[in-house]
């Protein structure tokens, strides 16, 4: 015995197939935009990073440490 699937079900079911596609879609392009602002807060961190080592009172600065985190500044500026 075989039934047969009213059409008003088939479009229904039509319907929920392009709903679903439409929101992986979505779901993906949310899952791009999560990552890019991962990379751009990690890049964030980084610059306040490098001006908080800056910032460090002069009589506590050792110039060594200075040109490295201008040079950590640079390179994360460069990466961008």
């Amino acid at each position: 015995m075989k039934l047969r699937v009213p059409e008003s079900i088939k479009s229904r079911l039509r319907a929920n197939e392009e709903a679903d596609r439409r929101l992986a879609q979505r779901v993906a392009a949310l899952e791009e935009a999560v990552e890019e602002n991962r990379k751009l807060n990690q890049r964030l961190a980084d610059v306040v990073d490098v001006v908080t080592e800056l910032l460090v009172p002069a009589m506590d600065r050792d110039d060594d440490r200075v040109k490295k985190a201008l040079a950590d500044l640079g390179k994360t500026l460069d990466d961008g």
